[in-house]
Order: C-alpha cells, then structure tokens, then sequence
C-alpha cells in the first residue's frame, strides 16, 4: 500500500501540528536526569520542609560552585537584511576550548555573602573547601545572621573532613538531595550574573573574574536575594506536586 504521508509536504504537516493541533516545535528545556531514587529522596527532603515559612528559609545561607567561561555562547544580534552574516559585527567569537573560572558563592535573605575563586586549572576538592569554610563559613553566617548551612552532595562538600569539621562546629545542615538544582536558589543567582556579564568584555580570566565581581557587588541588590529566597515554599509545593521531577525553577 502506497505511504500517503509520502507525498506531503514536511513543511505542510509542520504548519497542521503548529496552527491546526496547536503543537509548535520547540526546544526542550535541558534538566538533569532523575532517577526513581533520587526523586523519592527529592520527595521526601520537600515533606520534611514542607511546613517551613519564608521567616525558616531566611535563616538558611546557600552556597554553591559555578564555572564561568570567557567566551560564552554565541548570541542572537539584530543584522540588517542583506548583510554578510559572517561580518565581525554580527558574530560571537568562540573557541574550542575556553579558558574557564569557577568560584564558589553564597548568599541568603540578607543579601549577597562572599565569593572565592579557584586557582587556574584547578577545581575544589576536599582540603581546598574546608580551609576555604574555616576562613569564611564563620564569619558570613554571623553577618547574615543565618542558622543553617546549605551545600549539595558534591563529593568534595560531602568529604569526611569537611563533615567532621561541620559537626565540631555545630553546624546545622540542609540534608540536601541530588540532582536537585531546582531547589536551590544560588543557581538562578549564577544565571542572572551569566546574563549580565555577556555585555562585559570577559576576553581573559583576569577580566572574567572582574566582571563576575563587578555584577556580584554592583548589580545584585539586596531585593533580588530576597525574591530568590521567598519562592523556597513554591519551590518545596512544586517539586511534592510533580512527585519528584524536576521543576520550572
């Protein structure tokens, strides 16, 4: 029998799924993978929260690690039509393998905490992040006034040192769940400064790092860190309502 979709156009089913079906093509949103483990223990981190109120979670200071690269992905610009596209003006220089920056913030309901850069080329491990919570952890968690330390399950956060010197202090900590970026706010803080240091000449790590600290001093306010941390009980109710999978946030 003759395959009658052979002799449609792709352009014609395309327009039917968009127009008359009312499914348009689309990127799909890029999360981690959950496994049914990780979603029960996703499940049972948000019952276990569930009832805490925004005056819980200002007590709580985030932290996390990001890597920044200098040269970021290519961007969209307006180009005048008829243009060569390949015009300097209208293209994002990349590089295969860009030099890169990680650092390791954090923040609570009382604005922004501090920032620590790696050194180049190398990445936390276990020693590198205990001296660097002995140096700072203290002293940021006075500051905002906070009772509650929260750091996800790296391996180096989860390192047996790091937790000995955790417990001697009294410190109390989130038992965070893995693969759980969707619950902590720290993530869209490192976004809006992605965001914001696209218009930053990032050239070099040097001027990379003095961008990050430029929008993490200058143009993160104080409301911003607020807003992240009152939407923790939305971010708990969504993650109980989609039993486990990842979330908008």
């Amino acid at each position: 029998m003759k395959n009658l979709l052979s002799d449609v156009a792709e352009r014609t089913i395309q327009n039917r799924l968009q127009k008359e079906l009312g499914l348009p093509s689309r990127h799909a949103a890029k999360k981690p993978l959950i496994n049914e483990n990780m979603r029960k223990k996703r499940v049972a981190f948000c019952k276990k929260y569930i009832n805490w109120t925004v005056e819980d979670w200002k007590k709580v200071l985030f932290s996390d690690e990001s890597t920044f690269l200098t040269f970021s992905c290519p961007k969209k610009v307006r180009r005048p039509i008829g243009s060569n596209r390949m015009d300097p003006r209208y293209t994002q220089k990349t590089m295969k393998h860009p030099p890169s920056v990680m650092v390791w913030g954090c923040f609570s309901f009382q604005g922004k905490g501090t920032l620590y850069f790696l050194p180049k080329n190398e990445t936390m491990n276990g020693t590198r992040y205990l001296a660097m919570l002995e140096e700072k952890l203290p002293v940021v968690m006075a500051i905002h006034e906070t009772v509650t330390f929260m750091h996800d399950g790296a391996p180096c956060h989860r390192a047996k040192k790091v937790s000995k010197w955790l417990a001697d202090n009294n410190f109390d900590i989130l038992d965070w769940p893995g693969n759980s970026p969707d619950l902590n706010p720290i993530e869209n803080l490192w976004k809006i400064i992605k965001d914001k240091i696209e218009c930053h000449d990032t050239g070099s790590t040097e001027k990379l790092k003095e961008s990050i600290k430029k929008v993490w001093c200058n143009e993160i306010s104080n409301a911003v860190c607020q807003n992240l941390i009152k939407s923790m009980p939305k971010r708990i109710y969504q993650v109980i309502k989609s039993k486990g999978q990842m979330t908008k946030y």
